[in-house]
């Protein structure tokens, strides 16, 4: 990636890389795409070439999101496409929380 990040919108852009190189056109059932040593980040090197306002934004929206989920509940603060019928986060999210949301 080049530099070190939480952001999902850092992180997704290379999930989909890996989907795409091993996509062999046939269903996927189901990904699993796991991540290791990762920590909260205080510092962070700054590009020269990036909006920081912009950075710093999705930092803060990032933490209120986690800090939504963790008072409310995991399935309080969802992305539009996991209302879709096909969606399993929310049935999965209850499962991991250990009450069906």
């Amino acid at each position: 990636m080049g530099r070190a990040s939480n952001l999902s919108q850092d992180i997704f852009p290379y999930c989909l890389t890996i989907l795409h190189t091993f996509d062999s056109g046939m269903p996927i059932c189901s990904i699993g795409i796991s991540l290791s040593n990762t920590s909260i980040q205080e510092k962070e090197q700054m590009s020269l070439f990036e909006d920081i306002d912009k950075r710093e934004r999705a930092y803060a929206l990032a933490k209120t999101n986690d800090e939504i989920r963790m008072r409310y509940r995991k399935n309080s603060v969802l992305r539009a496409s996991s209302h879709l019928e096909h969606s399993t986060v929310r049935y999965r999210n209850g499962l991991l929380g250990g009450h069906r949301a």
